[in-house]
């Protein structure tokens, strides 16, 4: 991250004026100078990174595009491969440039993804994600195949999720068995629920794929899931080996740019050397030998989980910028009514607008920080990982990422989801057009809410960390993490002790009131568990599942939601100028009230909201929320500035930065395919007429 002192370096390139237009009004009441908001909360490296990218998008006549264009899946997935193709030809940064500044890798999946999620997921899961994964475990093959990537001569996918199983990774049911005769690993697909499915581009190019398997030695011992890479199709034909079946899955209802697929195994050979040695290895006569500790290996592998769920936090905050962009303009130019005989007002006036769009535009702005700040704890623990330093601190610093990530990849994604569908409705009818682009972003987010886990399944990864943490607190032990994440629970009995003594109106307050929430369900859903293990007989299993809703799910909610407000409360000490402070407060602090809101019945459940606080704490909690989104509306419209893309980029008739909202949708409708023309079935009414007067008849004759 760049601190705001950099503001004095010329960014004008990077970001141009905004073109005159009907914005400028709104744009004239902002507090704050936009840029200088931007270069805050990205920096300057990301920002010339972007702006890099975006312009070598727009410059290339194979990006072309238009907010009405409508394209088949197939023709759809062509052009991302012939888009895909280009970009592997652009060097963007510089050889290595990537570990001097690892925030250019998100700055990058965000760039193109703001552009097409089908093309920047088909780029991660085929290159970096993939060749990531080829580094971790260096070998003579992996190189090998590391060069065929950069030549353009292989083409990877990632294997994990099967018909019947995805959150369980554990009891996925794909089997390798060594076959010590030749020196082989033979894969198998047991039964039609263990099919291979969802691996994006598996369905037309992947020529190599990392499969998740369970290793059996020839005693028929099973050894646990392993990875093995593996040669699924030819590279010169693209048809799969003999052994091995592929298709596309078709259809799906976004990302239909990429090429998901399905995949089944018959008695497949591959090589030896195929089996990723990372925690264990095979002798040449079949015996396993295990190479880490049990710890060791959880480890790992709750760093390599949380890689994907850090990423998708990501892009569900690129998606959530986009939806409020688009609407917070439009709003800023859309006039509907007004007072009896005087000018229609701008729906951004009215209290309801901004108090369904401001909290959201809040949430851009908490999130991303959030996002940014938990991104620089995961190159932390990467870091402290390729050092090889202290297990016990790896695998610290590894559960409380793996905590983070599972809650913000849950609460991001939902967040976004209900983001992107309120701007789509207070757009109205407009905002319902394909040229409008919310539909497209809609659809393209819907799947950051299922894959790499379900938002609820990801809950309980967090509220099973945070619990461990209580039983500690129980046995006197220090309570303390990595990352500090937790550390508040040291003070739980004090915190548990206090009540409510000022009016919630301030991020301070706030964070206080989750600090007590987070105690308290913690304490509760201790009670909780041991009432329900009594009653199941010590059944962990049963215990957990019925203490999900209303305890440990709302848990891990409020502990991501508490984390993300106490990270932005220190963000904006960083802001050097007045202005740009006093507007991130206000958001910081509307965003905290909004979620609040929410727990006001365990606020006052758990007498925390008790006879010594201020009165009317609810009604107060909401006049503040409204104050704020009044507060907020005249800085709405630079504020979407400062985290907008360029027009192409955004590609929205009623989000264009010029606010000539209807000039746009005139284009797009004038100028989608067939809008002037006859149908080519016209003759369905001028000359084949239904025979309504013998239906008449019948009918009659039936009453």
């Amino acid at each position: 991250m760049m601190n705001e002192s950099e503001s004095s370096v010329s960014l004008e390139d990077c970001l141009p004026d905004w073109p005159a237009g009907p914005l400028d009004e709104y744009r004239k009441r902002a507090s704050f100078d936009w840029r200088k908001m931007r270069l805050l909360i990205e920096g300057e490296s990301v920002i010339k990174y972007k702006a890099k990218i975006w312009k070598t998008l727009e410059n290339d006549p194979l990006f072309a595009r238009n907010a009405w264009e409508e394209l088949s899946r197939h023709e759809e997935q062509r052009m991302v491969f012939a888009r895909l193709k280009k970009l592997l030809e652009t060097n963007f940064c510089e050889e290595g440039e990537y570990m001097v500044n690892p925030f250019l890798i998100p700055a990058s999946i965000q760039a193109i993804g703001a552009y097409n999620w089908s093309l920047a997921v088909k780029r991660v899961l085929s290159n970096e994600y993939f060749a990531t994964a080829a580094l971790n475990v260096p070998s003579e093959r992996n190189q090998n195949i590391l060069n065929d990537i950069k030549a353009f001569k292989a083409f990877g996918c990632i294997c994990i999720t099967e018909m019947a199983h995805g959150s369980n990774t554990k009891d996925l049911q794909t089997t390798a068995t060594f076959d010590p005769k030749t020196q082989e690993f033979i894969l198998n697909t047991p039964n039609l629920e263990a099919t291979k499915v969802w691996s994006g581009v598996l369905g037309h190019t992947a020529t190599h794929a990392y499969v998740f398997a369970q290793l059996y030695t020839p005693d028929n011992q099973c050894h646990g899931l392993h990875t093995f890479l593996v040669n699924i199709r030819d590279p010169k034909t693209l048809q799969p080996y003999q052994g091995v079946i592929i298709g596309d899955m078709g259809p799906k209802i976004g990302l239909n740019g990429l090429d998901n697929g399905f995949m089944n195994f018959k008695n497949y050979r591959i090589a030896k050397e195929c089996l990723i040695q990372r925690s264990g290895e095979v002798t040449e006569d079949g015996k396993y030998i295990p190479k880490v500790k049990s710890s060791e290996k959880s480890e790992a592998t709750l760093g390599m989980l949380s890689t994907g769920r850090v990423f998708i936090t990501n892009m569900s905050i690129t998606n959530l910028q986009m939806a409020v962009t688009i609407a917070v303009r439009y709003s800023a130019i859309r006039r509907q009514f007004g007072p009896t005989n005087g000018e229609e007002l701008q729906i951004l006036e009215y209290q309801t607008q901004q108090w369904r769009l401001m909290p959201y535009v809040a949430a851009a702005y908490v999130l991303n920080y959030s996002f940014t700040s938990i991104f620089q704890d995961y190159i932390d623990f990467v870091v402290l990982s390729s050092m090889m330093g202290s297990a016990r601190k790896r695998a610290e610093m590894g559960a409380e990422i793996h905590a983070l990530s599972s809650c913000a990849k849950a609460m991001c994604g939902w967040i976004a989801r209900d983001a992107i569908q309120e701007s789509r409705e207070a757009c109205g009818g407009h905002g319902y057009l394909k040229a409008s682009r919310l539909g497209e972003i809609r659809n393209d987010h819907d799947a950051n809410n299922t894959y790499e886990g379900d938002n609820n399944v990801l809950l309980q990864q967090t509220s099973n960390y945070l619990m461990k943490f209580y039983k500690e607190k129980v046995e006197n032990k220090k309570v303390k993490s990595p990352f500090g994440s937790v550390n508040y629970i040291e003070n739980l009995d004090q915190i548990l002790a206090s009540q409510l003594d000022e009016h919630i109106d301030n991020m301070k307050t706030a964070i206080n009131s989750y600090h007590f929430i987070v105690c308290w369900l913690l304490k509760q859903s201790d009670l909780k568990m041991s009432s329900l293990l009594r009653k199941h007989n010590d059944d962990l299993f049963k215990a957990r599942n019925e203490c999900q809703a209303y305890f440990l799910r709302t848990l891990a909610i409020a502990y991501f939601e508490c984390n993300a407000i106490e990270r932005f409360h220190e963000f904006c000490k960083q802001a050097s100028s007045n202005e740009l402070r006093t507007v991130l407060e206000r958001m910081g602090t509307l965003f905290a009230l909004w979620s609040l809101e929410k727990h006001l019945p365990t606020l006052y459940e758990s007498n925390y909201i008790g006879a010594h606080s201020p009165r009317n704490v609810a009604s107060t909690m909401r006049e503040a929320i409204l104050t704020l989104c009044l507060q907020l509306k005249n800085e709405a419209v630079s504020l979407v500035d400062a985290i907008a893309p360029p027009d192409f980029i955004l590609n929205s008739c009623l989000g264009n930065s010029d606010g000539r909202v209807y000039e746009h949708i005139f284009d797009a409708l004038s100028h989608n395919k067939g809008a002037f023309e006859r149908p080519s079935w016209y003759t369905e009414f001028t000359e084949n007429k239904p025979n309504i007067q013998t239906h008449a008849i019948e009918l009659k004759a039936k009453l």
